[in-house]
């Protein structure tokens, strides 16, 4: 991946260094070697998926996500959820045959799936041995494996409920799956330091703020280099009022002096239509939050008509170095229907949801942002760490 000409020379120099800290610090041999063990876990809880859904039976001959889907009266969109697992289990096992017909990705079993149950528990019991917090990454797919067909078929919103905190039962697994498990947290961590490297002060408006993964890591690198004071005023959104709720209480008891407010937002709206000036902020940051917008690019544009001169953003996100790979936690995700109808396809954009980081250099381009450049170098990074999977997307006006 070239990154576009004309880049400034002080960002060049950053990635560097940022790539440097990844490399040495950021992506410890425990990260490395969990990232390996999840993409393992992942794939058996596939093959598992795989015989319990009788896919041997149903896809005897080549048919298509959607007509496998309706063979299984799982509800619209799960063809979604079923095109991405198909196509990982055909590029990562002998299971899955895939073929093209008027353009349309069609799949074939071509065999049982063995039994993997103690590869599957010997696999969690490697993750769990790597230290604390790496049993949530295994608790998160879990759940998504034990509940794919409640989700796809006999309850739709469940996994939409789990994401946006309306049921007590669920919050504490989205919590640990976005806070505690460090394959998670990591995007926090190197959103922060990429915000304190960027940000020059001003107004900030955190998008999908959640469970407070990105304000926390933020405010905690910011008063490490005692920067603090660059922050005039922070707006913490989410869709979800629980979890608004509960950031704020967390992080003013932390911080009560923080300027700070809280409020819904959601991105597949018009900002100006949710009370957002336009040349009123100096920052727009998210993580993990940016990649659910529909149309991504309609979104920047409005990011950055709310942007003062100078202004940027700051996106910490999970993308696809393999543009049409599903990730790991999709497992879960992808029986959202949140996470799976952002789907608006184009070149820039060949799959739902998470994007490949020359995906995110075009979109940022088309909606008139400059000095577009993704942190750390990737392409140098995935030469000793080829399952790297997080990243820094960042655009200034």
């Amino acid at each position: 991946m070239k990154e576009p000409e004309g880049l400034n020379e002080p960002l060049l120099d950053l990635q560097d260094t940022f790539t440097t800290w990844c490399e040495t610090e950021l992506f410890s041999s425990e990260i490395r070697e969990a990232t390996a063990l999840q993409n393992r876990y992942c794939d058996l809880h596939l093959e598992g998926l795989y015989s319990r859904l009788g896919l041997v039976e149903h896809l005897s001959e080549f048919r298509s996500a959607s007509e496998l889907c309706g063979a299984l009266n799982f509800v619209e969109t799960a063809d979604i959820a079923m095109d991405s697992m198909l196509l990982r289990l055909g590029s990562r096992s002998d299971l899955i045959k895939t073929t093209h017909v008027d353009g349309e990705t069609k799949f074939r079993a071509t065999a049982e799936a063995p039994d993997r149950k103690e590869e599957l528990r010997h696999t969690k019991n490697a993750l769990f041995s790597l230290g604390e917090g790496f049993d949530a990454s295994a608790e998160f797919i879990d759940f998504g494996a034990q509940n794919f067909e409640v989700a796809l078929r006999d309850d739709p919103e469940l996994m939409d409920r789990l994401l946006s905190g309306r049921e007590r039962q669920f919050r504490e697994l989205w919590f640990r799956a976005t806070n505690v498990d460090p394959l998670q947290n990591i995007h926090g961590i190197m959103g922060a330091r990429a915000f304190a490297e960027l940000f020059r002060g001003g107004s900030v408006l955190e998008i999908g703020g959640g469970t407070g993964n990105g304000i926390r890591n933020v405010l905690r690198e910011l008063r490490t280099q005692d920067s603090l004071s660059l922050i005039e005023s922070y707006s913490f959104t989410d869709i979800s009022l629980e979890f608004i709720l509960q950031t704020r209480h967390e992080v003013l008891r932390q911080h009560p002096a923080l300027r700070a407010k809280w409020h819904h937002l959601d991105i597949n709206k018009s900002l100006e239509d949710q009370k957002q000036a336009a040349d009123s902020l100096d920052c727009i940051y998210g993580v993990n939050a940016a990649h659910v917008a529909r149309d991504i690019v309609e979104f920047l544009v409005q990011c950055r008509q709310a942007l003062r001169p100078g202004g940027c953003v700051i996106f910490a996100e999970r993308v696809r170095v393999n543009p049409t790979e599903m990730a790991p936690r999709e497992l879960t995700l992808n029986g959202s229907i949140y996470h799976r109808t952002a789907t608006t396809r184009a070149h820039y954009r060949p799959m739902h949801c998470y994007m490949a980081p020359e995906n995110w250099l075009t979109v940022l381009k088309i909606a008139g942002f400059k000095n577009a450049v993704i942190f750390p170098d990737l392409e140098k990074l995935g030469l000793g760490f080829p399952d790297q999977y997080a990243a820094v997307i960042h655009g200034s006006i």
